[in-house]
């Protein structure tokens, strides 16, 4: 009797040892998912490329500066073209803004631009992040609100000269070298001028633009990366017979201390959304594309 419940008490504590080493060995699998699947950081080093937001936010209660310089029309190949010094004499527009982070997933923004001299504020959220072993995107939405100062608007109401942009800018960083997005855009503008007639399809101007854009950065070096953004209209009306062409930037990104540097070409004069994805009249087949940077310095409170 007693051998037996020596026995049975021998078996009981094994199986108690078995049961906490495998309860242990779940913990430490679950430990070490939780420890692989952290969130991906540095997506993008800047808020925008050349004219594609990114997926980055200014961070909580930092403020940022930025300054957007594109030149005149470089027109390589043409008479004209050295005579402004390949679009290094003219000024086609400039940006001025301000971010603020109110959250580390929530920015404010206030800008100003000299075309139009549109006076533009700006909200972006990012909701999703990705993570290392497990969600393989990270996701924001972008709004903004802009007024046309000096557009020519009939009856000169204040409410046409208005309009705004929602933006899904859906991102995955691949690797370490590369990133890449995607950017679902809606354009609403109150007022467009529809007297203009396509002149084979017989479409006018609407009110309402979506376009889809994509974006893309390749590291070079520890500090250099090669950048790159497209956007495509899905309109009738905007087409080269028009005069209209879709947005397309290439550059390059230096990081230096505190601040990131583009450098880049863009046939797009407009720096904002409302701004170059309705009204980008330059061709690169043309030469008409522009020498342009961005700069950015955060200063943190």
């Amino acid at each position: 009797m007693i051998k037996s419940i020596f026995l049975s008490f021998i078996l009981l504590c094994s199986l108690v040892s078995f049961a906490q080493e495998d309860l242990l060995n779940m913990l430490e699998e679950e430990v070490a998912q939780e420890t692989t699947s952290e969130k991906v950081t540095a997506t993008f080093k800047g808020k925008k490329l050349i004219n594609a937001n990114t997926i980055e936010t200014t961070k909580k209660k930092t403020l940022e500066f930025n300054i957007t310089h594109r030149f005149g029309d470089m027109l390589i190949g043409k008479a004209e073209g050295h005579h402004s010094l390949w679009g290094l004499d003219n000024a086609t527009n400039i940006r001025f803004s301000f971010d603020y982070g109110l959250t580390d997933r929530i920015s404010i923004g206030i800008g100003r631009s000299k075309t139009q001299e549109h006076i533009d504020g700006n909200i972006k959220y990012r909701f999703l992040d990705q993570k290392t072993g497990g969600m393989p995107i990270s996701a924001a939405y972008y709004a903004n609100i802009a007024v046309a100062a000096v557009a020519k608007i009939p009856e000169d109401k204040f409410v046409n000269r208005l309009s705004y942009v929602h933006q899904l800018i859906i991102a995955s960083k691949l690797s370490n070298a590369i990133s890449l997005e995607i950017l679902p855009t809606l354009v609403h503008r109150n007022f467009v001028d529809k007297r203009n007639v396509h002149p084979e399809n017989g479409s006018t101007d609407e009110n309402d633009l979506f376009a889809l854009g994509f974006a893309g950065r390749f590291k070079i070096s520890k500090r250099t990366s090669f950048v790159i953004d497209y956007f495509l209209p899905f309109s009738e009306f905007r087409d080269s017979r028009n005069n209209y062409y879709d947005a397309l930037g290439v550059g390059i990104e230096i990081e230096t201390g505190g601040h990131v540097f583009h450098i880049n070409v863009t046939n797009s004069a407009g720096i904002i959304e409302n701004d170059f994805l309705p009204y980008t009249n330059s061709a690169w087949d043309k030469g008409e594309y522009k020498l342009g940077f961005n700069i950015s310095r955060v200063f943190s409170f």
